[in-house]
């Protein structure tokens, strides 16, 4: 084999292993204001990824979810406001905008053990089909902020 069409094929693969590497690491990459979202926060709740485009990591919940992914509001709708009985689960989701969740006595760090941990205000486990969400703190402050803001929407609509 010619010596040319050999470095020509090393270059070419070369190049594609750089073009495929370069685009992997953006793919999936998405930005709040990219999409149409506001904030990081809903940003977590609509699709399940943060700012960085990462995805949020989960253990627990309905095991369609490992496989098709989902987010907050996949069971518990756009405004929060739950209802919603998912796939392979027995019960409707509640309402998670935050004034709901604190007038059914939950406090702030209430919130973020329920989010992450999967217990509620006495510490009893949730539901199972309620994944235990492994967010950064960032994250966590982020959507938890993001609740706020949808009981500030239910307010002014």
């Amino acid at each position: 084999m010619d010596i040319r069409i050999v470095v020509f094929i090393v270059a070419a693969s070369i190049v594609g292993v750089v073009l495929l590497a370069t685009i992997g690491t953006h793919y999936g990459k998405v930005k709040p204001s990219d999409n149409g979202y506001e904030s990081n926060g809903e940003l977590i709740y609509m699709t399940g990824y943060n700012k960085d485009g990462e995805r949020i990591g989960f253990t627990g919940g309905p095991q369609w979810l490992y496989m098709h992914g989902g987010s907050c509001v996949t069971c518990h709708g756009a405004r929060g406001e739950g209802g919603i009985v998912p796939m392979m689960c027995s019960k409707p989701t509640p309402a998670i905008a935050y004034e709901e969740l604190v007038e059914h006595g939950m406090t702030e760090e209430d919130i973020k053990k329920a989010i992450t941990l999967g217990v509620d205000d006495e510490g009893e486990p949730l539901d199972p089909c309620m994944p235990r969400w492994k967010l950064s703190e960032r994250d966590l402050n982020d959507l938890v902020d993001y609740l706020k803001e949808l009981s500030e929407r239910k307010a002014t609509s």
